[in-house]
């Protein structure tokens, strides 16, 4: 009887030793999960906000797809009832419309805001067009044209691109869609189904991978968001497909991302594979760095928000649904104080990020592995101590029985 409680007592301890490890492997090695949604809208009712932008003052500049109007939310979080600027003519069937928005770098002493729009000429041709202001105030003054491209056919209303915002190097990017015409973003006679890189006054920086032109990478369909990770240098961007293979891509310089030609993962050397690959389609949009490789992206058709980890190389760690919208997130943008910004067809909300993901972030597989490698030492060394505990209960047992037969 005593041997069998003792047994008991053995495994009784063997078993809550292995839980308390379980309960005290530190919260850095396992990700700790935010429980609450910390959402909030900023502002409802709105037209279609498509691109916003934060000044150093603390107002919001943002654009309205559709009307044409570039707006400021005050500091305070309300609305200016007069527009920044109204765009005319512009546009706006399909995807077409008022669709970036950039403040230069130096935007405290310059006041300049760079737009990005879609008008149609007089032969139904659609053009990409970039037009900077000079802010006085809280309207825009003195406008200057930047850029325009025509796409290759008439009557286009989809593809157009239009997101805009300034690189860590200070060159303007732009991403151009193809217009809905594929071949043209093989064809490197056009600026169409590219990711363009420009000076600030429109002219083709000397240093871009061709010269004379303002390429920076090509074989895009279309894209609704890009952003700049400075911890590594590196560009996302999200490319929405067809009917299947939406795509996010680390844009390098140069690059050469397959499309028409590669829809999907191609493994061919002239082209450069997604660093995620989509089935069945997401319509992924704006993307935002919120810290080293780690990125968040909405999805227009789920209405996703979503949290991506990539490690050093740009591999995959991990994807994680954050919140879902009651419509398709359209920007996505890291604004001042930790808080992200997301926009639906009529609405801006805020989230509170949680505690910034670690500038290197674990490896799940490497997590795992901790975690097995810390439990099974846990057993070995209760199994080690049960063990001689055992033995030394043994030779007690055997010396009293020794004495009780004498």
């Amino acid at each position: 009887m005593i041997r069998h409680l003792n047994s008991h007592l053995s495994h009784n301890l063997l078993f809550k030793t292995t839980i308390l490890v379980l309960f005290s492997v530190s919260p850095s090695i396992i990700p700790q999960t935010n429980i609450t949604s910390p959402v909030n809208a900023l502002l409802t009712g709105l037209k279609f906000p498509v691109s916003l932008r934060f000044a150093p003052d603390g107002r919001i500049f943002y654009t309205e797809k559709d009307t044409g109007n570039i707006r400021i939310i005050q500091p305070n979080r309300t609305l200016l009832p007069t527009p920044f600027e109204t765009i005319t003519p512009i546009f706006s069937d399909g995807e077409a419309g008022l669709l970036g928005i950039a403040l230069d770098p130096g935007f405290s002493s310059n006041n300049y805001v760079y737009i990005y729009y879609t008008y149609r000429d007089s032969g139904s041709f659609t053009h990409g067009h970039i037009v900077r202001y000079t802010a006085n105030g809280n309207t825009g003054t003195r406008p200057k044209d930047i850029f325009d491209v025509t796409s290759s056919a008439p009557n286009t209303v989809y593809h157009n691109g239009g997101y805009i915002k300034f690189g860590p190097d200070g060159k303007l990017y732009a991403m151009v869609g193809e217009f809905h015409q594929d071949q043209q973003a093989q064809n490197q006679g056009s600026m169409t189904g590219k990711m363009l890189r420009i000076n600030p006054d429109g002219s083709i920086p000397s240093d871009n991978p061709i010269t004379g032109s303002l390429d920076y990478a090509w074989g895009i369909r279309n894209s609704f968001g890009f952003d700049f990770d400075s911890s590594n240098n590196r560009l996302i961007a999200t490319m929405p497909g067809l009917y299947s293979d939406d795509k996010i891509l680390i844009i390098i310089r140069n690059g050469n991302y397959g499309w028409p030609t590669c829809v999907g993962i191609c493994n061919d050397s002239r082209f450069i594979d997604p660093t995620v690959d989509f089935n069945p389609v997401v319509t992924p949009t704006g993307i935002a760095t919120v810290a080293p490789n780690s990125y968040i992206f909405g999805e227009y058709s789920t209405g996703n928000l979503v949290q991506l980890q990539l490690n050093a190389t740009g591999s995959v760690l991990s994807m994680t649904p954050l919140y879902t919208a009651p419509g398709g997130i359209i920007a996505v943008e890291l604004g001042p104080n930790n808080k992200l910004y997301f926009t639906t067809p009529d609405t801006i909300y805020t989230y509170d990020l949680p505690a910034r993901p670690a500038a290197n972030a674990t490896d799940p597989s490497l997590v795992i592995l901790g975690i097995i490698v810390i439990i099974a030492a846990a057993i070995l060394v209760v199994y080690t101590a049960l063990h001689y505990r055992s033995k030394r209960l043994r030779t007690h047992q055997q010396a009293e029985t020794e004495m009780f037969r004498q």
